[in-house]
């Protein structure tokens, strides 16, 4: 900033601010008129929808960011104009203006610029930025819209047609000035970057407009005057579309006027680029007097070799012509980037035009899995009888305990508080309770009770305890909500409504919000929007709780080791008997509650139980309550679920589930193999079973009766360790 700036601030929250732009360039008249005294307007976020006209040189308009600051208007040519004048009484094309430049020595930065007019075809031209002056800079800005976007003046010497040029500058002298464009994004279909200017455009990115027309549009429409020693020039530009354009149709661009100069240096250029570049408007003279030219260009249409015989391909001495410093110099050596160069990135440019393609990867990932290959798993068994087994399972209980920080938890009084209760379809009553895990902290569950259900001799009900996954708007899925269409969704890709089919059974099932889901979400993730009410936000808790030396992991664990005191305290449960069955995420809360839990008497572990180093390393896309510090130094998910022995464990895997990793079921099988040690050390290795169903990432239920009844005959004779 120079130390006799003027500042003015915009922003319609503060009351100390202008609420609009044009009141602050208002202000800017009436107190800055010197235009020796620079001034700077600073845009607070928010979208300002009005028409800005700048007139004073000297002074720079600045958003807070481009994405943040938004200048829009509507206004588009074939609209009436308010007092009947213009073609047809019509606003035609130079009066449509969201931001208009009449001035030297301005600067344009950090704002999204938009007409949002529509669809030329429509709306007719439609100008976003109408630039007019010297010495202008467009920085870091989005310059939005369809037809004939930005305009660069001046404007050509006569109309084609009368009435043509009615706007601002329609009497002004044509004064071609110099404007360099940086690091723009600049939207349109139909000759949206157009006019006689000077104009240097350095690492933008131009994007074109899908109009599924066999020509889909012009990205230029040059008009510079006859003896200009230069046009448009764009260096170190990727030319990119909107999704779905067809390749070959959109042309860089079209003259004008005949002694049009546009000239690509460093370009990329995306395959929606027409093999021969450039179009002639059927101006025959064109390919004699204007000079349509490139130099080392990229991408799927950078083959310049294909371009209209009157193009021409530039060779290195020809195009250092075109550098920056001597297109903008002038007779005052203007260079506002301030010195020759600016190395730019695009001959790395990937397939979409917008990210560098990377050849040599410098990640550590081979480091850890190697580390954790030399130190995981060092608190694994290592006896040989079944005594050393049953010392180890203390031992590594307790540990677990530590790591997970469920140590450092407290508990609070159980206290419950009906939220709901309704009858669902099969004599079911599904209740929506509260109950208190720590002291203010409170776990949303649904309590799904058959008409008939499942007892055992005592005439106790036979429970199961059901997590849910990820994906599925916690518990309500899991519960089986209907009339909700996005747990509709979740519950028909994955079968989420394991507790619903649970009840149906004759279980009592016990569907509980885990930490950061459901009702339970975190500020971050709260609303109703569908990626935010279908997913938690794990992360969030995690960065709360493992600087507190806790852990997603146990925390959940907890708060399930409490809703097992609810059960207890519920008194006509067979504690027993009591299960826990969980999908996904749901089957790793299982497999951690009925490892720490001995009062989980049967678990069922669907789309989970794989080895760390393929499915949590390497994958390394898993949420974040899977990931716990200093785990993986101690143990495996093997060695967890070899906790559970001898109790029934019945494990469940896809064949072609993506959490299984690059190996597929071979990585499920070493961790098997650990499990299986321990049932066969005790003498149980009946009561593990391994089901393997085809397909993807899912709960399998085509022989989900047979599983539970197998599960439920294991626990009649399981002895609790």
């Amino acid at each position: 900033m120079s130390a006799n700036e003027q500042v003015f601030e915009v922003s319609p929250l503060d009351e100390d601010a202008y609420a609009s732009i044009t009141e602050a360039l208002e202000a800017v008249a009436r107190c800055a008129p010197d235009e020796s005294v620079p001034v700077r307007v600073h845009v607070a976020p928010g979208v300002y929808r009005e028409r800005v006209e700048i007139h004073r040189g000297n002074l720079t308009l600045e958003g807070e960011t481009a994405d943040s600051v938004r200048i829009v208007s509507g206004f588009g040519a074939q609209m009436p104009s308010p007092d009947g004048s213009g073609k047809d009484g019509k606003l035609g094309t130079f009066r449509t203006y969201t931001i208009l430049v009449d001035a030297d020595n301005v600067t344009l930065a950090n704002l999204t610029i938009e007409n949002d007019a529509g669809d030329g075809r429509e709306a007719g031209q439609a100008l976003a930025l109408y630039a007019d002056g010297d010495r202008l800079v467009v920085d870091a800005c989005r310059i939005l819209g369809h037809q004939d976007t930005l305009f660069m003046g001046p404007l050509p010497p006569r109309e084609v047609q009368p009435g043509g040029f009615i706007g601002p500058k329609q009497f002004a002298p044509r004064v071609v000035g110099r404007q360099y464009y940086r690091r723009c994004f600049i939207v349109g279909d139909v000759d949206f970057i157009f006019g006689g200017a000077r104009a240097y455009f350095e690492g933008c990115e131009i994007r074109s407009l899908n109009r599924n027309m066999d020509v889909n549009g012009y990205v230029t429409a040059a008009s510079t005057p006859k003896g200009e020693p230069y046009g448009f020039v764009f260096h170190g530009c990727s030319f990119t579309a909107e999704e779905g354009i067809a390749a070959g149709t959109v042309y860089l661009g079209r003259p004008w006027r005949e002694w049009a100069q546009t000239v690509l240096l460093d370009c990329w250029l995306g395959p929606h680029i027409a093999p021969d570049g450039w179009w002639d408007w059927d101006k025959l003279a064109a390919h004699d007097h204007s000079l349509y030219a490139g130099a080392n260009l990229f991408g799927p249409a950078g083959d310049a070799g294909t371009w209209a015989s009157w193009a021409h391909c530039l060779d290195k001495r020809e195009a250092k012509r075109y550098a920056r410093e001597l297109v903008l110099a002038g007779e005052d050596s203007w260079d506002p980037e301030g010195g020759a160069g600016d190395a730019v990135e695009t001959a790395g440019l990937s397939g979409n035009g917008r990210t560098v393609h990377i050849d040599a990867y410098y990640e550590d990932e081979r480091a850890l899995r190697a580390r954790f290959s030399r130190e995981g798993r060092s608190a694994a068994f290592k006896g040989s009888t079944p005594e050393d087994f049953e010392a180890w399972r203390s031992a590594t209980r307790t540990r677990l305990y530590d790591v997970l920080g469920i140590t450092l938890m407290e508990g609070a009084a159980l206290d419950v508080r009906e939220l709901d209760r309704v009858q669902v379809a099969g004599g079911i009553v599904r209740t929506h309770a509260l109950l208190q895990v720590e002291q203010d902290v409170w776990m949303p569950f649904y309590l799904l009770e058959p008409k008939s259900p499942k007892l055992d001799a005592q005439g106790r009900k036979r429970c199961y305890i059901c997590p849910h996954g990820h994906q599925g708007a916690g518990a309500a899925s899991v519960a089986g909500v209907v009339g909700v269409p996005a747990v509709d969704d979740a519950v028909r890709k994955f079968n989420y409504d394991y507790g619903l089919r649970l009840a149906r059974m004759g279980y009592v099932a016990v569907c509980p919000d885990a930490r950061g889901w459901g009702l339970r979400r975190d500020w971050k993730g709260q609303g109703d929007d569908e990626a935010s009410y279908l997913r938690g936000t794990c992360l969030n808790q995690a960065r709360m709780a493992e600087p507190l030396g806790l852990s997603v992991a146990g925390l959940n664990a907890w708060d399930n080791m409490r809703l097992i005191d609810y059960l207890e305290a519920h008194g006509d449960i067979a504690m027993d008997d009591l299960g826990c069955f969980g999908f996904s995420g749901g089957g790793y809360m299982t497999l951690f509650l009925a490892a720490l839990d001995p009062r989980v008497r049967k678990a069922f572990v669907s789309g989970y139980l794989y080895g760390v180093d393929d499915s949590l390393l390497h994958l390394n896309g898993n949420c974040s309550c899977n990931y716990t510090p200093g785990l993986w130094r101690l143990l495996d998910m093997g060695d967890i679920a070899s906790l559970i022995a001898p109790r029934p464990l019945f494990v469940q895997s896809c064949e072609g589930d993506h959490l299984n990793g690059a190996r597929g079921l071979a990585n499920v099988d070493e961790q098997l193999d650990i499990v299986r040690n321990a049932y066969e050390l005790l003498g149980r290795d009946d009561s593990l079973r391994h089901e393997i169903c085809p397909g993807g990432h899912h709960l399998g239920v085509a022989h989900l009766a047979e599983d539970i009844e197998w599960l439920g005959s294991q626990a009649s004779h399981e002895v609790c360790p």
